[in-house]
């Protein structure tokens, strides 16, 4: 059983693309929302400015063409007559095409300006609950700060991920589409059904586990995410997995180990020190994979300087599994 964080499916921080002022917002935090759905609305005084000059450009370009394309038209019946020369209307050809870049320049500002201020609607990217919400009319929204926070929050919860790490002993037997159960503290007699979607195939060489996604069905909306949960994967192995306290370890040249009791006659015992690897690190308890028996003695404190061979006296004789 491995335990780990339920998160939403897909979740996003909806930002403001263009500066300006929270005009309305139409959503708040639990509203359910589709794609496309218009989220809040900016006013962009700024923007609306540089647009309708913007436009005015593109009108101004648009006569200058006109009255360059009549001149060219009007010199090249001149120069049919001698009354001008070739090279007075290759200027007047010149300014036409310039005329034309300039024309095709400011109309590419000007769509340029409407798709940004098109920006100022607010739409959800895709269906989703809105989470948090963070502005509120008249805020001012500065859309290029590195500080700028997220004017929402959206998450899709029908489905839930949870990731948990396996342990290398275990790993090569996860196989996405594997079956898992999911239960919360909430619901403590409920099972929920889960499937394995991914792994990240590679083992941590410090932890020595793998990261696996599982995924949720939540459509119920009964499990909240962000919230702990547990999960059985039917995993196979060929040796039992012996969980001893972080106290335990013996840290040294040779890597860790642990001091094995040996008991040899009542309560006369002796010490043997035994490397072990590491499956997973759980903080105050530890997972050996290899190195330890699963009804073998151990000292669970063990003092500076033990080494094989040493006398001790048995205690109490639980064992550690």
């Amino acid at each position: 059983e491995l335990a780990g964080r339920l998160q939403a499916y897909k979740q996003s921080a909806i930002y403001a693309r263009v500066d300006g002022y929270i005009n309305n917002w139409y959503f708040d935090i639990g509203d359910k929302v589709v794609q496309g759905d218009i989220l809040a609305e900016l006013d962009t005084p700024e923007l609306d400015a540089q647009l309708l000059a913007a436009i005015a450009d593109s009108k101004r370009s648009q006569a200058e063409l006109e009255l360059a394309e009549s001149t060219v038209k009007r010199w090249r019946n001149l120069v049919k007559t001698k009354a001008v020369s070739e090279q007075d209307l290759a200027q007047r050809e010149s300014e036409y095409r310039a005329a034309q870049a300039q024309l095709e320049s400011a109309t590419a500002r000007v769509r340029q300006l409407e798709i940004q201020k098109s920006m100022a609607l607010v739409k959800a990217p895709f269906d989703g609950i809105i989470t948090a919400r963070n502005k509120d009319t008249g805020d001012l929204i500065n859309a290029g700060s590195d500080n700028s926070e997220p004017l929402f929050r959206l998450a899709t919860t029908g489905q839930l991920r949870l990731n948990v790490f396996v342990p290398q002993k275990s790993a090569q037997h996860v196989t996405v589409g594997s079956k898992a159960s999911v239960t919360v503290p909430d619901y403590p007699n409920k099972t929920y059904d889960a499937e394995v979607a991914r792994t990240n195939t590679v083992v941590d060489p410090q932890s020595g586990t793998m990261m696996v996604q599982i995924i949720i069905n939540n459509q119920s909306g009964e499990l909240l995410s962000g919230a702990y949960a547990n999960v059985l994967l039917p995993l196979s192995s060929n040796s039992a997995m012996v969980t001893v306290p972080s106290s335990a370890l013996i840290f040294n040249a040779d890597g860790l180990s642990l001091a094995i009791v040996e008991v040899t006659d009542g309560e006369s015992a002796s010490v043997q020190i035994q490397p072990v690897e590491i499956a997973r690190d759980l903080g105050r308890t530890v997972e050996i994979i290899q190195g330890i028996g699963e009804h073998q003695m151990i000292i669970a404190n063990p003092p500076d300087g033990i080494q094989n061979g040493d006398r001790v006296r048995v205690v109490n004789s639980a064992k550690d599994s």
